[in-house]
């Protein structure tokens, strides 16, 4: 992340390739790193491609696995976990778009477990065409989810597509707090839903006044410079109105950040504090920048003497 802002898979690898350099820098005994791992890091990091309108697939087959990336990114562990090898990739193995092709399909839906993106569903006509089974990945670890239990379930977009009994949850062995939910749904539904909706709307309204105290003294609300929540609130109490002044005095807003990450947080602590926002004079922004490694200064401009 620190070399550059590519896709997760990338970070992964660049990180692995970084610490092979390092361990071998502090001579330990580890291989070289292979010189086609660059090349395949170049891909990960490829820009993402041409976006398409996701359609619901026309398939017979009585089970089958829903697809929905809409483009081209490098990313295939869809493909790549089929034991049947009916998922395939449209073009570049990697960058490609991945497509069923069955029409072999087990049903054992690892493609569903595995896929990043959460963007793969599996469908199960076997047992019952008229109700079939839609298999879906849940991750929201903190909101159970129990058979025999009727959720909402959506489209990819979030629309509500309707509400659907739990037959099972499972979490299959090789899953990392993933867990597969089946639903009992229609002919007319079970294309269309995408995930689950299970957290109560009313937590999703906004509330009219900040509870008072709701943030612990202990909680560090300037991350890059652990400042906590208590000692902005002594500030504050002390009589700061001045977020600059709280800078010069705590030093939030004044770590690598820039002070993307705290004023929303001091701004929510002043407010319980009694103070509304305009009695509070707001931060000098901060302009973005760019780390510089310290051999640039001392080379000087590309083709002149330092």
């Amino acid at each position: 992340d620190a070399a550059e802002i590519a896709e997760a898979s990338a970070a992964t690898f660049g990180g692995k390739i970084e610490a092979l350099k390092m361990a071998k820098d502090l001579g330990l005994d580890v291989p070289e790193v292979p010189l086609d791992w660059y090349d395949k890091l170049e891909v990960l990091k490829a820009h993402p491609g041409e976006t398409v309108e996701w359609t619901p697939p026309e398939e017979e087959n009585a089970v089958y696995p829903i697809l929905r990336c809409a483009q081209e990114i490098p990313c295939n562990p869809c493909a790549t976990v089929c034991s049947k090898h009916s998922i395939e990739m449209e073009g570049d193995p990697i960058l490609g778009r991945p497509v069923f092709s069955g029409p072999e399909c087990t049903g054992c839906a690892k493609c569903v477990t595995i896929c990043p993106g959460l963007a793969v569903t599996m469908v199960d006509k076997r047992k019952d065409p008229d109700r079939p089974v839609v298999t879906v990945a849940y991750e929201q670890g903190e909101t159970p989810v129990e058979p025999d239990t009727m959720v909402l379930a959506t489209d990819q977009d979030g629309n509500p597509v309707g509400n659907f009994r739990v037959i099972k949850v499972n979490r299959p062995k090789f899953a990392d707090r993933t867990r597969l939910v089946r639903l009992e749904t229609t002919p007319e539904t079970c294309d269309l839903i995408a995930g689950i909706r299970t957290q109560d709307p009313a937590v999703t309204e906004p509330i009219e006044t900040i509870p008072p105290g709701d943030i612990a003294d202990d909680v560090i609300i300037c991350r890059c410079e652990h400042v906590t929540a208590g000692e902005i609130r002594q500030s504050i109490r002390e009589g700061t109105r001045d977020i600059n002044e709280m800078k010069a005095s705590l030093r939030v807003c004044m770590g690598a950040c820039c002070g993307k990450n705290c004023p929303e947080h001091i701004d929510r602590l002043f407010r319980q504090e009694g103070i509304e926002t305009g009695e509070v004079t707001p931060e000098t922004k901060r302009p973005l920048f760019v780390e510089v490694p310290f051999g640039v200064f001392a080379r000087g401009a590309k083709g002149e003497e330092a």
